[in-house]
């Protein structure tokens, strides 16, 4: 089997979180459709995942929704139920639903409950119910796999508090639940991203790439920051046949940006 081959998702069906900002969720899902992967897109803004959903139908493949809120866990496993009610089976799971938590530099901000408690729905809680819930559909025809997006904040000193601590936490649920789930005929691995320009980084109404993604650029050995495309790609090679023998990873997508 060559290589192309080894990438089609054809006849798999591919739930992506997050998937309704200009992020690495909506990236992804347009990536496994275009790989041939059926898609459903989770997120909270309705009338984003639509038009994700119609871009993808125009662009040739098929897709479905549930606005949905990651945190809250009875609402993950409705999206569960409504992916396999929708498609009639589950492969891929592309947790990408997060969220930065408030930018201070005010220690006192650092321990801000409120914001600690956002941050830890949306990052760790979200990724631990749609596994919850979706691990056993992953594992029925043997191909099943997890993909939660980390961060660079995982591996340095990046970010605020509450959000490092969540990718921290990733980073060490990614292998446990390979070795656990493995036997299963699951792959677990995640995607640490560096610094991209999406609308976490770079906001409407702001305009970031000068103070953040110029400088990132040119302190990385590669000179460039990775795009949401470039995160896709490594989502689909690790969802493939292409990546069979790989699991309990954690990938840094990020031109060398965390080795600074």
């Amino acid at each position: 089997m060559g290589l192309c081959e080894k990438l089609d998702l054809s006849g798999r069906v591919a739930l992506v979180t997050g998937a309704s900002s200009r992020g690495i969720g909506a990236g992804a899902a347009e990536a496994l459709a275009g790989a041939g992967a059926k898609v459903f897109l989770v997120a909270r803004r309705e009338e984003n995942l639509k038009q994700k959903v119609a871009a993808i139908a125009e662009a040739g493949g098929e897709a479905a929704y549930m606005a949905c809120d990651v945190s809250d866990e009875n609402q993950c496993k409705a999206a569960i139920d409504a992916c396999l009610e929708a498609f009639g089976r589950l492969d891929i799971m592309v947790l990408s639903a997060g969220i930065c938590g408030m930018f201070s530099e005010d220690v006192e901000d650092f321990f801000d409950t409120e914001d600690w408690e956002e941050v830890l729905g949306i990052n760790l809680y979200g990724v631990m119910h749609f596994i919850k819930y979706g691990y056993e559909a992953c594992s029925e025809h043997g191909v099943g796999s997890i993909i939660p997006i980390s961060s660079m904040a995982a591996l340095k000193v990046d970010g605020m508090l509450a959000y490092t601590a969540t990718k921290g936490a990733l980073l060490r649920m990614v292998p446990y639940l390979a070795k656990h789930l493995g036997p299963e005929g699951i792959r677990v691995n995640a995607i640490a991203p560096g610094l991209i320009d999406t609308e976490m980084t770079n906001p409407p109404g702001f305009d970031t790439t000068e103070t953040l993604h110029k400088p990132a650029m040119e302190k990385a050995p590669l000179r460039r920051c990775a795009s949401i495309e470039d995160c896709a790609d490594a989502i689909v090679f690790l969802a493939s046949d292409a990546s069979r023998c790989i699991t309990g990873q954690t990938i840094a997508v990020d031109g060398g940006e965390a080795l600074i």
